[in-house]
């Protein structure tokens, strides 16, 4: 069976899980209840890094349950069949396809009600790398309850904790300015809501130092660029993870 066959059997199978059906519901009420914040500038900041943040979740939830089901009688035949390297990647390209939509669905009611498409570049952009870490999670993890626990807790740390963790360090260390933007910006989770947010808020003034730092050194223009680069290079990186760990991990 080529690639595109393998893809698109997994991509059927993964659309009718209950699972998935399940997280988007979630998702379209967290989105629905976005828009009775109204049009305003700081209503469409808010939705920009809560509709990440839930796209996020999803993703990464999504992307773990639909590669642990694989362990439930096919992963046997795809790996007889087609070979580690490319079931990786097709389970990838899967889930990758499988979060998108779903983010975009999770976007759709805010982005229809209040007209705001960054809402759904920040979507995208965060379910994005949050899918390919979803796939890289399960694939490490030798039973599905260890790999649930290594999604939620691998979200938790990079949308919740991690800001948590870079202010408490910046009060005992004194680090200068380069060094917080770039703790900040290694985390890929920023990296949607930061291009989001360039669109509405061209100087960057909400979000703190970072985007006074952001916009100092790279420009408004540049932002775009910083962004991309950045995501570009984590998507990168975590679709040679998953090869490389389907390849030797004990699947």
């Amino acid at each position: 069976m080529a690639f595109r066959e393998l893809f698109f059997f997994s991509l059927r199978r993964d659309v009718a899980s209950r699972h998935l059906a399940a997280l988007f519901a979630v998702g379209w009420a967290a989105s629905t209840s976005l828009t009775a914040l109204g049009y305003t500038f700081a209503a469409q900041v808010t939705a920009i890094n809560v509709v990440a943040l839930v796209a996020s979740l999803l993703s990464v939830m999504a992307s773990t349950s639909m590669t642990v089901n694989d362990r439930d009688g096919v992963l046997e035949l795809y790996l007889a069949q087609w070979g580690r390297g490319r079931y990786a990647l097709s389970r990838a390209a899967a889930n990758l396809t499988t979060s998108l939509i779903l983010s975009a669905a999770v976007a759709a009611p805010y982005v229809a009600a209040r007209g705001s498409p960054p809402v759904l570049l920040s979507a995208v952009m965060s379910a994005g790398v949050s899918s390919l870490l979803g796939t890289y999670l399960a694939l490490v993890s030798k039973n599905k309850d260890r790999a649930y626990a290594l999604a939620v807790s691998a979200w938790t740390g990079l949308a919740l904790a991690y800001d948590v963790l870079i202010a408490f360090i910046s009060l005992i260390m004194p680090l200068g300015e380069e060094a917080l933007a770039a703790l900040q910006l290694i985390n890929p989770l920023k990296l949607g809501p930061l291009a989001a947010t360039a669109a509405v808020d061209p100087y960057l003034l909400t979000m703190g130092a970072l985007g006074e730092y952001v916009v100092a050194h790279w420009g408004q223009g540049g932002v775009y660029y910083l962004a991309a680069s950045l995501y570009l290079a984590w998507a990168t990186a975590l679709v040679f993870a998953v090869y490389d760990t389907a390849k030797r991990a004990d699947l």
